[in-house]
């Protein structure tokens, strides 16, 4: 984090902590950009922020901040005359009941805050082109990136002999797309096929990983070793089914990213964010969220070896190219040329920052309490309906 030169635009990242959705959709475009010399870039975690950060900033990116003093720290920066673009990669003000994060981003607290920091925000950060539209409203600017390939293998073939290997990586509130959605197509597929395929899910264990033979991969504790593991996993074809849903078509078509830079074939479900893939890059393989349709993509993909290893190498291509760290910086860079000749004016005004940050532990500790304590009262309501 050294000084650089002033005459660019000085580029400060805050986040809560770092999960993917940040990292990918954020951080590794401004870190490319800042090795190019396109911007001076900072990214901190919130309590470790300090006055000379913040008096620093032009530009800020608020990397999925959700409480009420992270607000109030929004606020100040705007009335300082910061930038403030706010990272958005899911719909957060409408996840569903049925996902395990559902009980923090409905917390009324949440909502406010969130409601807050993009109305106060001059651009939206998305992958997204439907939550740009949804979002990037009363002027402010819709900021479009692709998330990038990690660390992409090179193509090498597979050996023609050798199972063909299919798989799902996810975490385990994926689970019950891919047995709902998949289920009966891969019973069908091990039925007629036997040895000849091995199914392997990455991230969690479904019930019927048995009837199927299948091998379980425990969900790995940070997206480098995620990554990691994923490469080694040597996979023909990767699985994506996705429910036809409006907030799970406002995800990005990462899982393609994922694949295709471990060297995997995507077989994807024809809907929202997929049939965005397939305008933008047109690469893998397409199916409604119909039994026989995955039976009949799979079936075809099994049978025939040099497809498989063809859509393969176009996949590993990708990866390396057209969704690289680098390119989609740059592509992002060139949404961005109004953005950086945003210039704040360089003051000694001092931020509440030990005060703010305390408050930031509480909120915390009090939202997940609430939420904790409502999940209890949730269970223990419906074991009374049970014997009732």
């Amino acid at each position: 984090m050294a000084e650089t030169v002033r005459g660019l635009p000085h580029v400060l990242l805050i986040y809560k902590d770092m999960p993917p959705s940040i990292r990918l959709c954020g951080h590794c475009q401004m870190e490319a950009l800042a090795g190019l010399g396109r911007i001076a870039y900072r990214h901190l975690q919130e309590q470790r922020l300090t006055q000379d950060d913040l008096r620093w900033a032009d530009i800020v990116l608020l990397g999925r901040l959700d409480g009420p003093t992270e607000a109030r720290l929004a606020e100040r920066l705007r009335r300082a005359g910061k930038y403030l673009i706010y990272i958005l990669d899911d719909d957060l003000l409408h996840v569903p009941e049925s996902l395990p994060s559902a009980g923090h981003y409905g917390n009324a607290k949440v909502q406010r805050s969130i409601q807050r920091m993009l109305e106060l925000s001059h651009a939206i950060l998305s992958p997204s082109p439907l939550l740009l539209e949804k979002y990037a409203v009363d002027g402010r600017a819709a900021l479009l990136t692709r998330e990038p390939s990690i660390n992409p293998v090179p193509y090498k073939p597979h050996d023609p002999e050798a199972p063909v290997r299919i798989g799902f990586a996810g975490s385990a509130d994926r689970a019950g797309d891919v047995a709902r959605l998949l289920g009966d197509a891969l019973q069908q597929i091990k039925r007629e096929y036997g040895d000849r395929v091995q199914i392997e899910f990455f991230g969690f264990q479904l019930p019927l990983a048995k009837e199927l033979d299948a091998k379980t991969h425990p969900y790995a504790s940070d997206y480098d070793s995620y990554r990691a593991a994923l490469n080694d996993m040597a996979w023909d074809i990767g699985l994506a089914p996705m429910p036809d849903e409006p907030f799970h078509a406002c995800k990005h078509y990462n899982k393609f990213v994922e694949y295709a830079a471990a060297g995997t074939l995507g077989v994807f479900s024809d809907v929202e964010p997929y049939r965005q893939l397939k305008r933008d890059i047109g690469l893998g393989v397409f199916c409604p969220n119909e039994t026989e349709a995955w039976v009949s993509a799979l079936r075809g993909l099994i049978e025939d070896h040099d497809k498989r290893e063809a859509l393969r190498r176009q996949a590993c291509e990708c990866a390396a190219d057209m969704v690289s760290v680098e390119s989609v910086a740059l592509q992002l860079d060139g949404r961005m040329t109004e953005v950086w000749q945003w210039r704040a004016e360089q003051t000694e005004a001092r931020y509440p920052l030990k005060r703010w940050k305390l408050l930031m532990r509480v909120e915390r500790m009090i939202i997940a309490l609430q939420v904790y304590k409502g999940r209890i009262f949730l269970k223990a309501l419906d074991r009374l309906r049970g014997r009732g």
